[in-house]
């Protein structure tokens, strides 16, 4: 994709404008710090609930929304949708995404009237959380005014019943087969993927809750909006797995003329080990592929899997993709620990910085922030409770209390990585027997390994006597976080068993159980549209 590049947002999230919490000048503050772009999808009406005409606090703050949203776009840097929620128990939540400033809210009584409404404008409408009974209505799809599905948020997943992260987020109940993703491209819909948080803490882009990355060619709104409705979309639960799907030359959310149907393929980029990359067929994977760890360059059986005190040297400047984080707590203990980091990088340099930060624990005041100090040092603030994720209104049962950080490094084995840590505690959100001896208290730790070290394995050190670590996860080799593959097809067969349009689109699960979803490529025994 030479004229595209990758840009991450998230285009649903909540804040105290609406049921959540978290000032809207925050969760701008945060989203800026860390997307690429970003809207603000307030709970605008519930149609068939009790606020038909609209949620009073959102409805009295509407101007101050839409001014949020031109004040903070700034193409080329950050870009910004206005946008809004409309839910029904009927037809399921969809999020509005608009591409003009100054639009209104549309209260519609039933979905088909929203349709209607939005029929030939700069909009298009996201259906999410489908997976819960009646979380869309397919025989309403309209896929000219809703490309894109959200398959992935604080909910859990809603592309299948089955596989990594259920449906138990939330009051919805587990979801049935009928509703997910893969039922409506069984019945022919059309429709790209993308993640969102859904968060209600106001924390857009919240590690582990759902982020988006589209293939575009600038980062403002005609550029970001024309990707998405294109179907150039990467969904993923947390980690931004890096993913590039074609059919010949067309790229993922494609239509191709099974004439021209020849060939499948793909190139993957993680932030962790690849477990497997599944290429789906019609709701099938019909080709697996899985990392060679015998013939992986940097990364051979003795390095890896042996304490051999010495690591090879290798043969010139590698790329390693390294995790470090930080958390942990007592048992029951809601105290919150305020961190601060450095990372120092001798015999190497860092090419990419990406924070993987919690939206836990909530707090107004304070911003978790990550700052890259050229080539060979970065630090961060960030803020963890163990009990913090017990308070938060969230639903999602599976959320990390740690925050983490990523970094690619350019160097060899003897790359030497010195990280400073110190942790501070000053609060508890709730009062506790396990939070009053460290109250006030704090710990530190300097900690310096290599990167082959850290191919022979993880460290975990506590922070002094404190009751917090710090975690310098095993080293991943370029050779294991970057997959290429092709899978062949032959025009007319790669059409299903009855002569019909076949679609094909990746699902990529990492070892830390992250995972991503390309937007399908449909192979068409019609002219291509």
């Amino acid at each position: 994709m030479s004229d595209y590049r990758l840009y991450w947002g998230d285009i649903h999230n909540h804040n105290e404008l609406g049921y959540a919490q978290g000032s809207l000048e925050r969760s701008y503050d945060i989203a800026r710090s860390h997307l690429d772009f970003y809207a603000f999808t307030p709970h605008g009406q519930y149609a068939d609930g009790g606020v038909p005409d609209g949620y009073p606090v959102v409805n009295d703050n509407w101007e101050r929304i839409q001014r949020a949203a031109a004040k903070n776009n700034t193409p080329g840097i950050f870009t910004c949708f206005l946008g809004y929620e409309w839910h029904s128990s009927a037809w399921g939540h969809v999020h509005v995404i608009q591409v003009e400033d100054g639009q209104h809210q549309h209260f519609a009584p039933t979905l088909a009237d929203l349709q209607a409404h939005f029929r030939g404008a700069e909009a298009i409408l996201v259906p999410h959380h489908t997976a819960y009974v009646n979380g869309v209505d397919w025989e309403l799809f309209d896929e000219s005014l809703s490309p894109l599905v959200e398959i992935f948020s604080e909910h859990g997943c809603s592309e299948r019943d089955i596989g990594l992260h259920p449906m138990l987020g939330h009051s919805g109940g587990p979801g049935g087969h009928q509703f997910t993703a893969q039922h409506g491209l069984a019945l022919g819909k059309r429709f790209g993927f993308t993640a969102g948080t859904d968060n209600h803490d106001g924390y857009p882009g919240g590690y582990g809750l759902g982020i988006t990355g589209v293939w575009a060619t600038a980062n403002d709104r005609e550029s970001i909006f024309e990707a998405l409705r294109s179907r150039r979309t990467v969904a993923c639960s947390g980690d931004r797995v890096e993913v590039e799907f074609h059919c010949g030359a067309s790229p993922m959310g494609s239509v191709v003329s099974a004439a021209d149907a020849r060939e499948i393929t793909y190139s993957v980029r993680g932030w962790d080990f690849i477990k497997q990359i599944e290429l789906v067929r019609d709701n099938v994977p019909v080709h697996v592929q899985i990392p060679d760890y015998t013939t992986s360059q940097g990364v051979g059986s003795s390095a890896f899997y042996q304490n051999s005190e010495t690591p090879s040297t290798g043969s010139g400047d590698r790329r390693y993709r390294l995790r470090f984080e930080w958390g942990w707590g007592p048992m029951k203990g809601y105290q919150v620990y305020d961190w601060e980091g450095e990372l120092e990088v001798s015999g190497g340099r860092i090419e990419q910085l990406v924070p993987c930060f919690t939206s836990d624990p909530f707090d107004e005041e304070r911003r978790k922030v990550a700052n890259l100090s050229g080539e060979t040092a970065c630090s961060w603030k960030s803020h963890t409770s163990r009990g913090g994720v017990f308070t938060t209104r969230n639903g999602s049962t599976a959320n990390s209390a740690n925050d983490a950080l990523c970094v690619e490094i350019v160097g060899d084995e003897r790359t030497r990585l010195t990280l400073h840590m110190r942790c501070e505690s000053h609060k508890s959100l709730l009062a506790t027997s396990s939070d009053f001896p460290i109250s006030t208290h704090g710990g530190s730790k300097e900690l310096t390994v290599t990167v082959g070290d850290l191919l022979r394995g993880r460290q975990g050190h506590r922070l002094d006597d404190f009751p917090t670590w710090v975690v310098a996860h095993r080293a991943v080799p370029e050779s294991l976080y970057t997959m290429r593959g092709s899978h062949s097809l032959d025009g007319i067969d790669a059409l299903n068993a009855n002569g019909e349009d076949s679609f094909y689109y990746l699902r990529v699960t990492q070892e830390n159980g992250q995972m991503a979803w390309s937007s399908p490529i449909w192979v068409s025994g019609r002219v291509s549209g």
